[in-house]
Order: C-alpha cells, then structure tokens, then sequence
C-alpha cells in the first residue's frame, strides 16, 4: 500500500512539474517604426498610453487602452522598431460579470 501511494504521489508531482514548463513560442508579429505604430494606434482606436515598463533588455513596452470601447494593445520598442504584442478589448467593459 505504500508504495502504491507513493507511486501515486510521484506521478502527481512528475505531471505537476511539467504541466508548469515554459515553452518557447514563436507567433508572427505587426511591427514598423515606433511613431507609425503608436500614430495608428493612437489615431484609429483612439487609445491612450496607460502604462510603460522597461525590460532586462532595454526596450519599453506600453499598455494603451480606449475606455470607452474597451480596446487595448501592447507594444514593445526600442529606437528604432516596435511590435505590437498584444491586443483585443477588455471583456469586464461589456460584460462586468466576468
């Protein structure tokens, strides 16, 4: 019974432990120079700037959003490149049960 139990543990822990593993993903991205890419943004959606970071690697990435359609986008740059990481609308501005 003992090691029936701890086989069993094992086996929980073993599929814990890789059900936690970071993945490299490779995903196709918009990116151009940093103005165009904020000017669209900026101008087609008529989102705002609400958040910028810095990485490890000395780019910044920028968290702009439309309040009153609910859209956000992400988008990481440096001088002379950005891409947009991310971007879709926020589901608790329709829906605040969510």
């Amino acid at each position: 019974m003992r090691n029936t139990t701890m086989a069993f543990l094992f086996c929980l822990i073993s599929s814990i432990a890789h059900a936690q593993q970071i993945i490299d993903l490779n995903k196709a991205m918009k990116c151009s120079e940093p103005q165009n890419v904020m000017n669209y943004f900026v101008d087609t959606h008529k989102e705002t700037p609400v958040w910028v970071g810095k990485t490890v690697h000395n780019s910044h990435i920028t968290l702009l959003t439309n309040p009153a359609t609910g859209s956000w986008t992400m988008i990481e740059y440096d001088s002379r490149l950005a891409c947009v990481l991310g971007a879709g609308e926020d589901k608790s501005a329709s829906n605040p049960e969510i």
